[in-house]
């Protein structure tokens, strides 16, 4: 069982929160000022965490921060400060502080950055047994080409791609959508000796049959309405480089057939064409679907098949590869940012978030919510989960460990009071139109039927 000393000067607060952390099965040490939350602290080394009271008379909770890095370096402290108060707890942020609180808190978003203060914690603990030291920020990606990959899941991918990256023979990417096909793609190119020559990515699902076989082959002038001149394939494009297919299990079977012949003879020969073209094409495909299914189905050629995957890459989803979340947002912002702008930082809270959530989407839903925090952080030098989607806020108001919970769903806290349900639910409505007007909340105001001064107080309640 984790401890917590909680520090506030107004016995009433103290009083609730310690019930609350009580019933939350945490052991509490309550103190009512900053020296007796030193004493407490020098008496008590199981103390694992700190919740504290911004203003204190005497010492306050900055100054408190201070003295508990002092003693304890590493030991997350949650700060619980005014509305009036928040650029102090930003700055507090900037120094070291865990996370902040505003006064007067909700529950379950109380509840939530304790559980992660603890996770830490915890996660501190036992580094320090086995003789490491806490790390304070997200471990350094490691890059491959232009691919991030620390987490151990994607060490086999990384291996296969510096092995094969050399020959020619053809690769096929297994994956869910959103994973990074393209991606392991564009460094299985970038690694090889045809790293500079064209790379020509196809979706093959974004074409209908017709103008796929066009775009791929080329045709000569008159092979149909509208053919009023010669034109060359993307296949020919990609002469002397890489071509990617991406979706190959939505090609049609005529053109499969087409395609593998390209391979075999490396050639091709343009619609309505009677002449072959020879090609040096280096073929990269991918599929989200289960390309052996389809095969025992009949809706994909067994013979491309093997042809396609002489070297089969299955990359995992972003959920088993959790080491790899934030050095993904972190490169996100930076791609999302004109050059020379200053970058924000995760507040541990949103890291927490984005650490713990299941990702269905994988890392493209990922890159989709860093531009949404971009766009809703208005300036703050930090990303704070309010910046977030609502859908995030909502799945994780009370962070279970990965498997317990859904995808995306949400489970209100048992012990919520009715009020305070309601009133996520309500902001979490506000944020979904706010969405969807890109940020516009005279928009949103019009689409609620309600004024822009009553839809920033309810944002701020």
């Amino acid at each position: 069982m984790s401890t917590v000393l909680i520090v506030d000067d107004e016995a009433r607060i103290l009083m609730l929160l310690e019930s609350l952390l009580k019933s939350a099965k945490f052991d509490v040490l309550p103190a009512k000022d900053g020296p007796t939350a030193l004493q407490t602290l020098d008496a008590h080394p199981e103390v694992d965490f700190v919740l504290t009271d911004l203003r204190m008379p005497g010492m306050d909770g900055l100054e408190l921060f201070g003295e508990i890095r002092k003693r304890r370096p590493g030991m997350p402290v949650i700060l619980l400060t005014a509305y009036a108060s928040l650029e102090t707890a930003l700055d507090a942020m900037r120094g070291g502080i865990f996370d902040y609180i505003t006064k007067p808190f909700k529950v379950n978003e109380l509840m939530a950055t304790i559980r992660a203060a603890d996770r830490q914690a915890q996660s501190r603990k036992t580094q320090l047994v086995e003789g490491s030291e806490a790390a304070d920020a997200a471990p350094e990606a490691a890059v491959l080409g232009g691919m991030i990959a620390t987490a151990p899941t994607m060490q086999p991918v990384c291996e296969t791609l510096r092995k094969v990256a050399p020959h020619a023979v053809t690769v096929l990417i297994n994956g869910e959508s959103g994973t990074g096909k393209e991606v392991v793609a564009r460094t299985l190119h970038a690694l090889g000796p045809r790293a500079k020559g064209p790379w020509v990515a196809v979706n093959c699902a974004a074409l209908p049959e017709p103008l796929l076989e066009s775009e791929l082959f080329g045709h000569v002038k008159g092979a149909f309405t509208g053919a009023t001149a010669d034109k060359k394939g993307l296949v020919e494009a990609a002469n002397g480089g890489t071509l990617f297919l991406d979706e190959i299990s939505s090609m049609p079977l005529n053109l499969q057939g087409k395609l593998l012949r390209c391979l075999q003879e490396r050639e091709i020969r343009r619609v309505g064409g009677l002449q072959d073209i020879p090609v040096d094409v280096r073929l990269v495909a991918a599929s989200n679907a289960d390309l052996e299914q389809l095969v025992a189905a009949g809706s994909f050629r067994a013979d491309l098949y093997y042809r396609l995957a002489v070297v089969s890459v299955n990359l995992p989803p972003l959920r088993q590869r959790r080491e790899d979340i934030l050095p993904l947002a972190k490169h996100f912002i930076d791609a999302g940012l004109p050059p020379g702008t200053p970058r924000p930082a995760l507040s541990n809270g949103t890291a927490e978030i984005l650490t713990h959530y299941t990702w269905p989407g994988n890392v493209r839903e990922l890159e989709n919510v860093i531009t949404h925090a971009l766009a809703f952080r208005e300036g703050s030098e930090v990303i704070l989960p309010a910046h977030l989607p609502s859908k995030l806020a909502a799945a994780l108001s009370v962070i279970q460990p990965p498997g317990e919970q859904a995808p995306g769903a949400a489970t209100p806290p048992v012990d919520e009071s009715l009020k305070g349900y309601l009133r996520q639910k309500e902001r979490e409505y506000l944020r979904q139109i706010l969405d969807r007007c890109n940020g516009d909340k005279t928009e949103a105001a019009h689409i609620l039927q309600v004024s822009v001064a009553t839809l920033y107080r309810k944002l701020s309640e």
